[in-house]
């Protein structure tokens, strides 16, 4: 009902009954395509451990069509962290979306920030903030978000819904009256 997750009855998925609690009742509103399963996982590990950069076709087609259909005033990436945009030489999210949507790349991962997708459940959702909001990229563009702004993050995987929380909560110091969503390929 609010993070796309498959669940055999409708209602609030038991994440989400978390987060409920942690930040009184503000939700993260989330779009999501498909299931993750044993296929996406491996079409991932190829793309982000391997740094199979020719991937990212694969996964904008899958999601082209449909991010095509909604409309938001800002479309911001989560960004990887320095040290894997060093390994790899691209930056996943933005290699993925930025031929569907304008970017508008706002937030700065923290250096040494481990990848979620190493952690197990419990270590995801007690991940410090590891975002902050790049206030010279925002000068340099001349970047002005009022309260009525739409903003979309972007991501590749919704798991746990930590890295989106963190994204939103650094976006909402700065814009406390904006209206915050997410979108992913897969949950």
């Amino acid at each position: 009902m609010v993070c796309s997750k498959n669940l055999s009855e409708a209602g609030i998925c038991q994440d989400c009954k978390i987060w409920q609690k942690q930040y009184d009742q503000q939700l993260l509103h989330h779009h999501s395509l498909y299931r993750y399963n044993q296929e996406f996982h491996d079409l991932m590990v190829q793309y982000k451990r391997y740094g199979d950069y020719m991937l990212y076709g694969v996964l904008r087609e899958l999601c082209s069509k449909q991010l095509m259909k909604i409309d938001y005033d800002f479309y911001i990436p989560i960004p990887s962290s320095p040290e894997h945009l060093k390994k790899r030489g691209f930056d996943t999210i933005t290699a993925i979306y930025q031929e569907l949507v304008p970017l508008t790349p706002l937030l700065k991962k923290l250096s040494g920030s481990s990848a979620q997708g190493e952690k197990n459940k419990a270590e995801r959702l007690n991940t410090p903030q590891m975002f902050y909001v790049d206030t010279t990229y925002r000068n340099q563009h001349h970047i002005e978000i009022h309260k009525n702004n739409k903003i979309l993050l972007l991501d590749d995987i919704y798991t746990t819904g930590r890295t989106l929380y963190h994204a939103r909560d650094s976006l909402l110091l700065e814009n406390p009256n904006v209206t915050i969503e997410s979108f992913s390929i897969c949950r």
